[in-house]
């Protein structure tokens, strides 16, 4: 399915699922060698950049972090030429339903140059808008350990356990994403000089920061929620040692007091105690004399 936009001198075609023949009309349109149309109709295991005279073509994959299958980013190949932005994809991707309907806006933003639009400026307006875009699906994360942040310090450690590591998946699956780009990137402002002059260097390196700023702040989110992880662990840990401190001091108690109603039980001739008008209360009085002591012991002690 082709969607075709037209603002000025040029016309953005964003193609969802490209048959043969849709991309031999597109090719024919835009003039394209044929260097670039060999992987039009299916994705594209990396990204690469690839210039030629006058057009230049980038396949980029870009993070998701609501879905379930996180490790499927959405894949986007660009082609700019002259006249034309071609933007191929193969499932509906949101940023671009959204640069669509600013479309009219968005493409007029020249940054105060006097440059005529083509495809080469338009693609620097769209790669500019996805980018920030992508500070969006930071905000969501960094919400999720905001939420996970309040739980931890309400008792709930071990469901955070199963949270925090969500969270670290699609923080891991976000940053291996965006690091494929940064070589990019590095040839993009050559190929778009040589494509389509010198005037454009400087739109390009701003693309450049605003990538450099959501890295650097998935490296931020990474290691605060490493930071959370680690009070979590430590919190559940303090937990179960507690757990284990009073099930032992109990194990401790109970085992002495076990041992001498046991003795009681035996089969001798004399036994103390037994007989006694009083032996049921007086053998009760000593347990509980014991475990008073025990537990008085063992505050003296602070370990309960």
């Amino acid at each position: 399915m082709v969607e075709r936009y037209k603002q000025k001198q040029v016309v953005w075609l964003d193609v969802l699922n490209p048959t043969p023949d849709e991309i031999r009309e597109i090719a024919a349109e835009c003039s394209l060698p044929p260097e670039f149309t060999t992987d039009l109709t299916s994705m594209t295991p990396h990204t690469e950049a690839t210039s030629l005279k006058n057009a230049f073509k980038i396949t980029l994959d870009f993070p998701v972090v609501k879905r379930t299958d996180i490790n499927h980013p959405h894949e986007i190949k660009f082609i700019a030429t002259k006249s034309h932005l071609i933007t191929i994809r193969f499932e509906e991707i949101e940023v671009l339903h959204r640069f669509a309907k600013e479309f009219e806006v968005l493409s007029t933003l020249d940054n105060g140059t006097a440059a005529k639009m083509n495809g080469g400026r338009l693609l620097i307006v769209m790669l500019l808008y996805i980018y920030k875009g992508l500070h969006l699906k930071l905000d969501y994360l960094e919400t999720k350990m905001q939420d996970i942040e309040e739980n931890i310090f309400e008792d709930n450690e071990k469901e955070m356990l199963f949270e925090i590591s969500k969270v670290s998946r699609r923080l891991i699956a976000f940053r291996h994403s965006i690091t494929a780009h940064e070589d990019v990137l590095e040839t993009l402002e050559a190929d778009v000089v040589h494509s389509f002059g010198k005037t454009y260097s400087g739109s390009v390196h701003e693309i450049k920061q605003v990538y450099e700023q959501v890295s650097r702040r998935v490296l931020a989110l990474s290691s605060t929620l490493q930071d959370l992880r680690d009070t979590n662990d430590a919190l559940l840990s303090t937990k179960q040692n507690e757990v284990m401190k009073i099930l032992t001091i109990m194990a401790f108690i109970t085992f002495p007091l076990t041992l001498f109603t046991s003795m009681f039980g035996m089969n001798t001739t004399t036994t103390p105690i037994l007989g006694h008008r009083n032996d049921f209360w007086i053998i009760l009085g000593i347990m509980l004399v014991v475990s008073i002591g025990f537990f008085a012991f063992f505050k003296y002690k602070r370990w309960m």
